[in-house]
């Protein structure tokens, strides 16, 4: 039976009247009958008994007619559950960010979308600018926070966040702790904990000593921000931070921000994905909230 028919039939049943159900129907009377009577012509049975004008279910009809309340019930629910589930933000969502949005911007931000939309899975992987950026290439990814200044590929989408401060941190206990700005040639003598030379951190020091005209001189290299921090703190070197990894450091007086005349510095953020990705919907709710949160 096409369900076409038993729609048209449902519709007449309800209504008990031809005219009713061509206009709900959009549909012509004569048009409406003629596709009635092929459904009868097909189950080789008459449906209606026609009393006067009216139309009146049959011992047949009747029957029909309660299968077909059953069935358009269940297709309205089933419409309903799949509506709800479109508009439900639901299923798995895997990010990355470079070891300083990973670790201090990303985190803050999951928590509150998971607030919001708590039927959603997020997978957060921190690595290296590079390997973010080659993850994102492979299409591993949904999409990334990846800091500092890369050259990506044709295929990766890139859109600006903000820009974050970069402090220059000391000790508290540090003897380049002044009451005032540093001059760059109070620096000739410092010495710097750096990350690894393969890093967007490594790049941004660079770019700054370069900038105050100072030799480079490393007390010590190491894998992590939370390790240059507290090298930092134990006062056996300087170094060179995004804000947002050390705000709460400097809030609770663990480290001291140096200031250096006529000196700023800043670490870009990106948000990156594959242009062939498939964006799902709660994705894009996260992209959002990123962006929301980490613009220009």
């Amino acid at each position: 039976m096409d369900l076409h028919y038993l729609k048209l039939f449902n519709t007449v049943a309800s209504l008990g009247s031809m005219t009713k159900a061509s206009e709900q129907m959009h549909i012509s009377q004569p048009a409406l009958s003629i596709q009635i009577k092929k459904l009868e012509d097909g189950l080789g049975l008459k449906l209606f008994n026609k009393i006067g004008t009216r139309l009146i279910l049959n011992e047949n009809g009747e029957i029909l007619f309660n299968y077909t309340k059953q069935i358009f019930q269940l297709v309205q629910e089933a419409s309903n559950q799949l509506t709800d589930r479109k508009l439900t933000i639901s299923g798995q969502i895997t990010i990355g960010g470079s070891n300083t949005a990973g670790s201090y911007l990303l985190p803050r931000i999951i928590g509150s979308f998971k607030q919001l939309y708590p039927q959603v899975n997020i997978e957060l992987h921190i690595g290296n600018t590079y390997e973010i950026a080659n993850l994102i290439y492979n299409d591993v990814l949904d999409f990334a926070i990846n800091g500092g200044d890369v050259a990506y590929t044709t295929q990766t989408q890139v859109i600006p966040l903000k820009e974050d401060p970069l402090v220059l941190v000391a000790s508290p206990n540090s003897a380049y702790v002044r009451p005032h700005e540093l001059l760059p040639e109070d620096l000739e003598a410092i010495t710097f904990i750096v990350h690894h030379n393969n890093s967007q951190l490594y790049l941004a020091y660079k770019k700054a000593i370069n900038q105050l005209q100072l030799e480079e001189n490393i007390a010590m290299t190491l894998g992590s921000i939370d390790a240059i921090k507290q090298a930092v703190a134990a006062d056996l070197g300087l170094a060179f931070i995004p804000y947002s990894a050390v705000a709460i450091e400097l809030e609770r007086g663990l480290l001291t921000q140096l200031k250096v005349k006529d000196m700023q510095w800043v670490y870009p953020y990106n948000l990156i994905y594959n242009k062939s990705k498939f964006i799902s919907p709660a994705t894009l709710k996260l992209m959002e909230m990123v962006r929301e949160q980490l613009g220009p």
